[in-house]
């Protein structure tokens, strides 16, 4: 795009992560495998790479008074452009570094492979939720009736803390980690929200509860056939959770195991009042559903997007909306606790740090000097054809 290209300075240095705390939860951004100079570490190796994201979360979880153990959720965003062959092994090497790494029992997670992050040459970008919560207060959410990994992790398919509910990244697959339901996109969206139903189940909770939806679904590179796929994966999201939606952030990807079209990972709200707002705000409200949702001090707003011609004017104008949304429920930009900046491949791919430079002059312009943070993803497309779509949470709450 062409105001890509304009010349502007860029941030300096590009930090290695963002940290927020609001009262007990404490959301980290944009964890990128960067030393405190902003210089790219372990180029083209992801074994080096993962070492450099794990050390620099837990440099943030230090620096808030919180540890590895305390994580609750871990989303990993990494980035294979080999051979197809091989991207098993590749991830399985990811794997093995994160392994040493993780907690146990480690958060709710999910990890999903995209087209690139804010940064040229890093593979790998993590952004995490963690409560400062004595470890009796909470309640490990793993069903009996579940998937399982391919390879032994500590890993949680769920959470519960207080009202609060989490659930991990799930997909189409069986106790021994096979995709299932191959090539049948109603069967696997089933069997996924079945998934989901047993971690809220579990936490004593249900479909009405959820707060927010994250779909992950295939994109090949052909926009119409992933429109009509994400279409059809909503369709049965609709039959089954009823309506309306929570709010729902959507995005393209490349999936990691053969055959699998989409994976979804949720949370959700129990024993507290919701309130919702379905109003677009002038974003594009490309789900027909609830664009915002309170429950208790917790807020979640979803993907918004806007027809813009240029990246620099959506993202002025997607970040005006969103902050839209949040005075519907009677909230303000200082109570963001992360965003989620969703670019369609192509988007930035010349630039990407200069798309992150627009993002963040954007945000500044809204939250002056203490930005929430935030994490960059390029993806392989977006609902709508759109080149940007960020969605958020917030907490009202005092930084402690």
């Amino acid at each position: 795009m062409s105001d890509l290209t304009a010349v502007m300075p860029l941030p300096s240095p590009v930090q290695p992560f963002r940290y927020r705390r609001l009262g007990q939860q404490l959301f980290v951004g944009g964890i990128l495998p960067l030393d405190a100079a902003g210089a790219l570490i372990g180029a083209d190796d992801i074994e080096a790479q993962t070492h450099a994201v794990f050390r620099n979360l837990q440099a943030a979880l230090s620096a808030a008074g919180l540890q590895m153990a305390d994580l609750v959720r871990l989303n990993t965003y990494y980035v294979y452009e080999g051979e197809e062959a091989q991207a098993t092994v590749f991830w399985e090497k990811m794997t093995r570094v994160r392994l040493q790494y993780f907690p146990d029992p480690g958060p709710a997670a999910t990890a999903v492979r995209v087209h690139g992050t804010g940064v040229r040459g890093a593979l790998i970008q993590l952004e995490a939720e963690a409560l400062a919560v004595p470890v009796a207060q909470r309640q490990r959410i793993m069903p009996a009736k579940s998937w399982d990994w391919s390879i032994p992790v500590p890993l949680s398919q769920g959470w519960r803390v207080g009202s609060q509910v989490w659930v991990g990244g799930q997909v189409s697959a069986d106790r021994a980690g096979k995709a299932i339901s191959l090539s049948d996109l109603p069967g696997q969206t089933r069997n996924v929200l079945e998934h989901i139903r047993h971690v809220l189940l579990d936490a004593g909770a249900q479909f009405s509860d959820l707060t927010q939806l994250k779909i992950c679904y295939l994109h090949d590179g052909d926009q119409v056939a992933a429109e009509s796929r994400l279409q059809d994966i909503l369709n049965v999201v609709r039959a089954t959770c009823g309506e309306p939606l929570p709010p729902v952030t959507a995005f393209g990807v490349n999936l990691l195991y053969e055959g699998l079209l989409l994976e979804i990972d949720a949370t959700a709200q129990v024993e507290v009042e919701h309130q919702r707002a379905v109003a677009g705000n002038g974003n594009r409200n490309w789900t027909a559903g609830v664009q915002v949702q309170r429950a208790g001090a917790s807020i979640q707003v979803a993907g918004q997007s806007v027809a813009a011609q240029g990246f620099e004017q959506a993202c002025n104008e997607v970040l005006q909306g969103l902050v839209a949304q949040l005075r519907t429920v009677d909230c303000g930009p200082e109570a963001l606790g992360h965003l989620h900046v969703l670019v369609a491949a192509n988007a930035a791919d010349s630039e990407p740090e200069r798309a992150m430079s627009l993002f963040t002059r954007a945000l500044h312009r809204l939250c002056g000097e203490a930005l929430p943070p935030f994490t960059v993803v390029r993806v392989n497309g977006l609902p709508g054809g759109a080149a940007l779509q960020v969605d958020a949470v917030a907490v009202e709450a005092s930084p402690a």
